[in-house]
């Protein structure tokens, strides 16, 4: 995984879990578990993606492909640049040409952005 999308990892999910912070009431112990809440949602960012690309360069499957990154959108802080990101990571850096998503695909589709 390339340190460009792990960066951008990071601070989309600081983003989300900030904005979080800020709907909620402002003590120490809210901080705290929304630091915790972020900790843990970028490391299982990390493995998802990690799993992604892996499942992806073994299968060079479309259908199973599209089926990973559909079901790693419903995740919590996922959002339009980390998915071009994640998307941009399998057709570039890993070499998987025949996954070809144009930019209006529901992949980019998100409730609230």
């Amino acid at each position: 995984m390339s340190d460009n999308l792990v960066e951008v990892l990071k601070v989309e999910l600081k983003k989300f879990y900030f904005k979080n912070f800020r709907r909620r009431g402002k003590s120490l112990k809210t901080l705290e578990l929304i630091k915790e809440c972020y900790n843990d949602q970028f490391d299982f960012y990390l493995s998802e993606v990690n799993n992604i690309i892996k499942k992806s360069i073994d299968s060079k499957d479309e259908k199973l492909v599209m089926k990973l990154l559909y079901d790693f959108k419903k995740n919590e802080g996922c959002n339009k640049k980390i998915m071009s990101f994640i998307i941009n990571e399998l057709v570039v850096e890993n070499k998987l040409e025949f996954l070809e998503i144009p930019n209006n695909h529901s992949l980019f589709e998100f409730e609230e952005e």
